[in-house]
């Protein structure tokens, strides 16, 4: 049998290209290559390098690449490249590199020389070629197989990630800020399936939930307690999730994406309001999927089973596909998923047990088209359903203590939630050599509905109509277009650039509906509340950034965004408790800075420093009169709120790349913060004073010895008032709601890769300290303490063949941490709703890839 050489070769013009082989390795050059397929980005270094690449289409098959960023030698791009694939290369001449396994020292099955037959691209034509066997070539550089080396030495190599925080890819290692990246790989083995799975493990990253899809997300403690807009942004991609406004309640539904098929997550702590845009105050999650390749098919496939203590039982599926539609133009990527949440709430009053439980199921579609070089074209369609029967809360009084049990409630009507969440974007790049432009369009939909139980509440203080049971019904969407366009400079010099445009246009309606009804659940037709309150956003901002390397050590940037944006919304309502109010508009223009600077100690070791501003768009506010003399009692617009972080950080490795940290420490100034107050019988918004952010943060991960993984993340936070705030009933100094002092996340994971089966067994612990839910002179929200608390998994797999099992257990000691809680009805007899860490859950997974 014939075994397929391929050769990849595209040639650069003779301008600039060495004659020998030591010159050639020896020039430093802009090495732009993320982590993907190895065979594209072995073409990618061919077509940069002018070289010919040659290689066993066996030999290489479908194996992955860390990716190579940086001002890096061809030796060195070759060698990150092809670390931890087992795979080596040498220079048969100046301009030709083979590509063999490290341990070759003869000729592979059996096949004669003459065998070795391969293509590469000069131009349009495609040319043969043959070579003698790569058993025949010699090794001259094989330090990748990061699991070949002796037992004794030093541990093996860390995984060189590549991130995009800055709208371009480099090494997470020489981004300045604070950033964290999580894998694929991380996330199977994390088996996390949904946002609550991960988030935890994040330095300065907490939430608050009622359950899957509806969750508040804080980035480094920049938060006021119940949020009325974003202060994180999340992405998909290059796609904003979710509208920009205090009338979407985007607040409270960040986007709980299925984790499956992803490249990584990025999180990126800090303002990141020059380049992202609004409500990017505390910082950005950036959900990175796996993107078409054309290098063959391959995919993959996921399944589990779970039990959880006093709950129901949780199952998920999924599965993932790559298409090569044409040689190297086109490409097609599908992936689905579901998984079954099995609950573990129980409703007393209707006798209901695990009414948390939900389904959630998606899929995407991603078509990828490169016609011509140095243009792609990206087309993608993302669906996802989130189905729930109840709220993942139990009751609690004001004193911290259960109602009934710790995982019970009381609720005389379900709580159901829906959502579903639709997107189609388009990115286009176009690489013009020294520049390179980008295209992103999108649109997408967000439609939800959800039930709070009042009948705690309406209850007592409507008995005297028959009403037993109340619930309010609230229906938020989101229709969203956006488009931004950007060009930015190409390779490693001297000035880099970056200026683009955005444009988002967001039509949103939040609907509310009172519904009560008697003892046996007939309803009543008393009409308290029916409104609907539809509005609109739309937002023009242009943004930039330069860097200018002053040394080869020391770089610094500045960028600048300016962003307006025009609203307009208006309540159309009727009931006793409700009416309609006009049209309300407002214009609002803001600029948001950044400068950073970073200087490279060595290859390894970088420290920087940086400075950055972020901000909520302001908007029109509810009309209020009075009604003696019909004088407005409240400003008809509220202000954008701003905020500036400095911060300071470090970053490295050490020169065998086995340990790696990262080490920042910030402080936030907030100021004017939006935020929800009283005038006269009506809720409106308001800006409020003032508050600071000191805080650090520490990540370590280090592989000591064959086989073993480390990682530890540590934040502090001191989130504070700095003026009282009448409002908030907040006194100066006192402490921000949700926000711990201490957080704390240890892995550790061993695979003995010596075996065939490669058995694996790994631990996590992680310890958040204590929070309070809201301010202690706050008489419409309660304040109610949140203990500390410390939650301890382990987890154990075997390979079989290509299929990976891994049997796991969560929260190994029952501990019932609470993680966040509302008390927004406890001042009017309700209870406190707690939200609690999911007990302990024993569970076995099965991945394989093909």
């Amino acid at each position: 049998m014939r075994v397929a050489v391929f050769v990849a070769v595209v040639c650069l013009s003779a301008v600039g290209l060495c004659a020998g082989q030591d010159v050639q390795a020896s020039i430093r050059k802009s090495t732009n290559i993320p982590a993907q397929e190895l065979v594209p980005a072995l073409k990618t270094l061919a077509r940069e390098r002018g070289l010919h690449v040659v290689f066993l289409a066996e030999v290489v098959g479908t194996a992955r690449t860390q990716g190579a960023v940086g001002d890096l030698t061809t030796t060195e791009a070759l060698t990150r490249l092809l670390e931890g694939t087992s795979l080596g290369y040498s220079y048969l001449d100046d301009k030709t590199v083979t590509i063999v396994p490290v341990s070759s020292n003869s000729k592979s099955d059996g096949q004669d020389p003459s065998d070795y037959v391969g293509s590469y691209s000069q131009g349009n034509r495609i040319l043969t070629t043959r070579i003698a066997s790569a058993a025949d070539v010699p090794v001259t550089n094989s330090p990748v197989d990061s699991n070949s080396r002796e037992e004794g030495t030093a541990g093996v190599l860390l995984e060189e990630v590549v991130v995009t925080a800055r709208k371009t890819a480099e090494r997470l290692i020489d981004t300045p800020q604070s950033v964290t990246a999580l894998t694929g790989a991380d996330l199977q083995r994390l088996n996390a399936l949904r946002f609550r799975d991960f988030a935890n493990t994040v330095p300065a990253l907490t939430f608050t939930s009622v359950g899957e899809g509806q969750t508040q997300i804080t980035l480094r403690g920049v938060t006021s307690g119940a949020d009325i807009s974003p202060t994180v942004g999340v992405y998909v991609d290059d796609v904003p999730y979710g509208g920009s406004t205090v009338y979407s309640s985007s607040s409270v539904l960040a986007l709980d994406l299925g984790l499956f098929d992803l490249q990584r997550i990025e999180i990126l702590r800090g303002p990141q309001g020059t380049l992202y845009g609004a409500s990017t105050m505390g910082g950005l999650i950036k959900y990175v999927t796996q993107a078409p390749s054309t290098a063959g098919v391959h995919g993959g496939m996921q399944a589990g089973v779970a039990d959880t203590w006093g709950g129901g039982i949780g199952y998920n599926g999924a599965a993932a596909v790559n298409v090569p539609l044409a040689p190297d133009k086109a490409a097609l990527r599908a992936s689905g998923y579901f998984s079954r949440d099995g609950g573990l709430y129980d409703n007393l009053a209707m006798g209901q047990p695990d009414v948390d439980r939900s389904n959630t199921y998606g899929g995407r579609l991603d078509l990828l088209l490169t016609p011509i070089d140095g243009l792609s074209v990206r087309l993608g369609g993302f669906l996802q359903d989130i189905h729930r029967k109840g709220a993942a809360t139990a009751d609690f009084t004001s004193s911290g203590q259960p109602i009934a049990g710790s995982y019970d409630q009381s609720r005389l009507y379900p709580e159901p939630f829906d959502q579903k969440f639709r997107l189609g974007s388009a990115t286009v790049t176009y690489d013009f050599g020294a520049a390179q432009l980008t295209s992103i369009t999108s649109y997408q939909t967000v439609e939800t509905f959800y039930r709070n139980d009042l009948s705690a509440v309406y209850g007592p203080l409507l008995g005297a109509f028959g009403v037993v049971r109340a619930a309010i019904d609230q229906t938020p969407a989101t229709h969203k277009f956006t488009q931004e366009v950007r060009l930015g400079s190409t390779g490693e010099h001297t000035l880099r650039w970056l200026i683009g445009g955005f444009y988002t246009g967001e039509s949103t309606s939040f609907g509310s509906n009172v519904v009560v009804a008697d003892g046996t659940g007939r309803p009543l037709p008393l009409v308290l509340a029916n409104a609907n309150v539809p509005s609109h956003y739309a937002e023009l901002a242009g943004f930039g950034n330069l860097s200018w390397r002053i040394t080869d050590a020391l770089e610094v940037s500045g960028g600048a965004r300016v962003a307006h944006n025009n609203q307009r919304f208006e309540q159309i309502g009727t009931g006793l408790l409700v009416g309609s109010l006009p049209l309300a508009r407002s214009k609002d223009t803001v600029e948001t800075y950044l400068a950073d600077a970073r200087y490279k100690i060595n290859e390894h070791n970088n420290v920087y420093a940086r400075f950055a501003t972020g901000y909520r768009p302001g908007g029109p506010n509810t009309l209020v009169v009075d009604p003696t003399t019909g004088e407005r009692l409240n400003k008809p617009t509220f202000d954008s709120d701003s905020l500036k972080s400095y911060e300071i950080g470090a970053k490295g490795e050490s020169d065998e790349r086995v340990f790696g940290y990262e080490v920042s420490g910030y402080r936030i100034n907030w100021s004017d913060i939006q935020l929800r107050t009283v005038v006269g019988p009506a809720s409106v918004i308001a800006n409020g004073r003032r508050a600071r952010i000191n805080g650090a943060e520490l990540t370590f991960t280090a592989r000591p010895v064959r086989d073993l993984t480390l990682t530890s993340g540590f934040a502090y936070q001191d989130a504070r008032l700095v003026d009282a705030s009448t409002a908030l009933g907040g006194q100066a100094g006192e402490r921000l709601p949700n926000v711990p002092r201490f957080t704390e996340s240890v892995t550790a994971d061993y695979r003995y890769t010596a075996s065939q089966l490669q058995p694996s067994v790994g631990a996590s612990l992680r310890f958040n300290s204590d929070r309070t839910t809201s301010y202690s002179q706050n008489l419409t929200i309660p304040q109610y303490m949140l203990p500390s608390y410390t939650s301890f998994d382990l987890r154990s797999g075997v390979m079989l063949g290509s299929w990976a099992l891994q049997a796991y257990v969560h929260n190994l000691f029952d501990r019932a941490g609470q993680l966040s809680a509302s008390a927004t009805y406890a001042s009017l007899g309700g209870p406190v709703q707690v939200g609690l860490l999911e007990r302990r859950t024993v569970g076995l997974s099965v991945t394989t890839e093909f």
